[in-house]
């Protein structure tokens, strides 16, 4: 197995853990190798700090270790749910904090899937998810499915939301890509929202109008950079622009609902510690399909310092718009 991962960027990595979801992950991951032809590397990872059962004690991933035989018989499960993808597989066991490994075993991959098991509020409290500081820290992109996701019979809108639309050429070409690959067609979401003061100021007369209109301008524009600068195939996916007044988390979980993927880009602040703000941690536990987050393809809804929500451009900002 190590001869076949060691050097390879055509790999696909998914974690698993015994649950519907890392099913759900495993099954999103075969098919994304089977449209590119990487090889499919199914990862368990053993958490020793983990409170155990009273007759199960901490033990590493040996052979003959209970956690051992666990973690290889959820590899074996997550295997058989793939069978049928065509795709060559590869399992590994690993030993460690779920987070630090799999965001760490992420670099050898081009892509890292994990499943997102529906959880009440007291659990999200007591547990939290791995989803999060996956998505900050892994170098590559991160897709989080849902448990009960299921893919449709047609292919769906891949849909981009964006912030800002002159920084967001590489994370809008990240879509085309997927669009094409899938067949399917591309939405770029632009939210915007201001509160107070600015509310009343935007809504009356044509403001409201003149701003939805700026924010088109520039995400036409920035398609027909991505176009350019696209493969053939991907330059000629059917693409659209849509502004929307909300919210930007509730725009995008709504988007969602009809969507087969949710793109969404991630950057590097706090001094180059990963980071994943507010709106995209809502949007990663509430999204109804997949969604990815790329980690350098645009910036994160917050964290970099005078970032706001739902901005175009500096000149477009109104004082306090945005920041939920």
């Amino acid at each position: 197995m190590a001869e076949v991962i060691k050097g390879r960027r055509d790999l696909i990595l998914a974690g698993v853990d015994g649950s519907e979801a890392g099913l759900a992950a495993a099954r999103y991951a075969a098919a994304e190798a089977a449209r590119s032809g990487a090889v499919l590397h199914l990862v368990y990872v053993v958490d020793p700090y983990a409170p155990p059962l009273p007759t199960w004690p901490v033990a590493p991933t040996a052979p003959d270790s209970r956690m051992g035989q666990l973690g290889r018989a959820i590899l074996a499960e997550a295997e058989d749910a793939v069978t049928d993808s065509g795709v060559v597989v590869t399992t590994d066991l690993l030993l460690g904090l779920p987070a630090t490994v799999l965001a760490q075993e992420s670099a050898k991959a081009r892509l890292v899937v994990l499943g997102d098991q529906p959880r009440t509020l007291l659990d999200r409290i007591i547990t939290s998810s791995i989803l999060a500081p996956v998505a900050a820290h892994a170098p590559v992109p991160m897709v989080a499915v849902p448990a009960t996701w299921v893919p449709g019979d047609e292919p769906r809108e891949i849909v981009v939301g964006i912030q800002d639309a002159s920084g967001s050429i590489a994370l809008v070409r990240r879509g085309l890509e997927v669009a094409a690959e899938r067949g399917a067609p591309l939405r770029l979401l632009h939210a915007w929202h201001t509160f107070g003061a600015f509310q009343d100021y935007l809504t009356v007369g044509s403001e409201e109008q003149a701003w939805i209109d700026r924010a088109e301008r520039e995400l036409t524009a920035t398609l027909g950079a991505a176009r350019a600068a696209s493969s053939p195939a991907a330059a000629g996916v059917d693409a659209r622009v849509d502004v929307v007044h909300a919210q930007t988390a509730y725009a995008l979980v709504n988007a969602s609902r009809t969507a087969d993927l949710l793109i969404l880009g991630h950057g590097r602040s706090f001094r180059g510690f990963g980071h994943l703000g507010g709106t995209a941690r809502a949007v990663l536990r509430e999204s109804i399909c997949p969604i990815e987050i790329d980690p350098s393809v645009a910036p994160a809804f917050e964290g970099d310092a005078g970032a706001t929500d739902g901005v175009t451009s500096a000149e477009s900002r109104p004082v306090g718009a945005g920041r939920q």
